[in-house]
């Protein structure tokens, strides 16, 4: 733990978690799983950043439409961040995560979400347990969080508010461990935790 607060020390400012949900894995390949959101909470402020599907198709916009604004609106605002450090889960595979967004990006010829600058802490890594048991267990979990699979039946049944409202709560959740973390406030379950 000690390495993490060195990391984020007067850089508060600059600390976002972020959660993204997408139709499917990405496999290396040609295609890339449609990005249906992406939710970001700055650490400091608690101030919610939402790039969504459906925030796109109920100005009237196509599903290919709504997906493409969505990705040039979160690459412009990630270039516009001054060196953040991200606060995730599991997103730093080679064929999930950031590596996804930005083939999705690239598909749409979104060339500048530039991984090399990213700064990140894998908050998966200190818990033994999937993401939303971990929610459950530290009484972080909204009313509004999904497991994959719910999600992807929203997905394509284009419920898109709802995958939304997941992906918002999931990363909410994620400030909230982050924050216990810290403060070393996590639930007492020895079993649950990497030491």
């Amino acid at each position: 733990m000690d390495g993490i607060k060195f990391l984020i020390k007067d850089k508060e400012q600059d600390i976002y978690a972020i959660h993204y949900s997408c139709d499917g894995f990405y496999d290396g390949g040609a295609y890339a799983p449609t990005i249906c959101s992406i939710a970001l909470v700055n650490y400091a402020t608690k101030e919610l950043h939402t790039f969504a599907l459906h925030n796109y198709v109920v100005q009237g916009k196509s599903l290919m439409e709504s997906e493409q604004q969505l990705l040039k609106d979160f690459v412009d605002f990630y270039k516009n961040l001054n060196n953040p450090i991200f606060v995730h889960w599991n997103m730093d595979g080679l064929e999930f995560g950031f590596n996804a967004i930005r083939a999705r990006a690239e598909n749409f010829g979104l060339y500048d979400f530039d991984l090399t600058k990213i700064k990140d802490y894998n908050l998966c890594a200190v818990f033994h347990t999937n993401l939303i048991t971990s929610l459950e267990q530290n009484n972080s979990k909204r009313v509004t969080v999904l497991n994959g699979m719910d999600e992807a039946n929203c997905f394509n049944k284009r419920a898109f508010e709802m995958v939304k409202m997941s992906t918002e709560g999931k990363v909410l959740g994620l400030v909230d461990l982050f924050e216990k973390y810290l403060s070393n406030d996590l639930v007492e379950d020895d079993d649950c935790y990497i030491s």
